[in-house]
């Protein structure tokens, strides 16, 4: 049987390594691309075609979750887990929404990691047991509960005010946001005003807060 083959995507080169010598003890999995960050990532997950993408969402640059957006707007039949140093709410929820199938964490054994590389090279979900259990849950509701999703208090607003939402909730200044939509400043901060006041928010901290509790940071 020929070995399934995996991309690995993180910037600590001692942690490739690392993870490199451990999968050495399972012939079955075969590291065919490595990369450390978005510049690297994508051309070599398209040129080495891998059945699994290993990739920590903590990157330099272009996060990990944007990474896998990128890989998964290319070819949303890719399979990729998701595997990092934090398991909060916020990173866990952006990862499944963005169409991660799998987050696992760096403190788990070596034996749960390749459990979680098997479990998602067959097209299965993988959670860490470290992930909140609110999380999962709501993640779970949503993703089975058909409309249920339209019918949180996002579905309020305008196409241009989600996109303003989705880079508020990834940190992103108000210059920045201006420049990458190609509108002004000013625009943004009235668009922000009325998301702020759709969602009944006071800040982008709660803006953040509420999309991690919905599971659903957009992509």
């Amino acid at each position: 049987m020929s070995a399934l083959k995996l991309a690995l995507v993180d910037d600590h080169l001692l942690f490739r390594e690392g993870l490199r010598a451990m999968l050495a003890n399972s012939p079955d999995l075969q590291i065919v691309a490595e990369a450390s960050n978005a510049q690297e990532a994508i051309p070599a997950v398209r040129n080495s075609n891998p059945e699994v993408v290993v990739l920590d969402v903590m990157l330099p640059g272009m996060s990990g979750i944007a990474i896998a957006r990128e890989l998964l707007r290319e070819n949303p039949k890719r399979r990729v887990l998701a595997l990092s140093m934090v398991a909060d709410e916020a990173h866990v929820a952006d990862a499944l929404q963005a169409g991660m199938l799998g987050y696992a964490c760096k403190a788990q054994s070596a034996a749960e990691v390749v459990e979680a590389i098997r479990t998602v090279a067959r097209g299965e979900t993988y959670l860490a047991p470290q992930v909140s259990g609110f999380v999962v849950s709501d993640y779970r509701r949503l993703r089975g509960g058909g409309d249920s999703a339209t019918r949180l208090p996002i579905a309020s607003l305008t196409a241009r005010e989600r996109e303003i939402f989705e880079l508020c909730i990834q940190g992103m200044p108000t210059a920045e946001i201006a420049r990458q939509l190609s509108i002004s400043p000013r625009t943004v901060e009235t668009h922000r005003s009325r998301i702020l006041r759709k969602l009944n928010a006071h800040s982008a901290v709660d803006l953040v807060r509420m999309a991690a509790r919905w599971g659903m940071l957009s992509h």
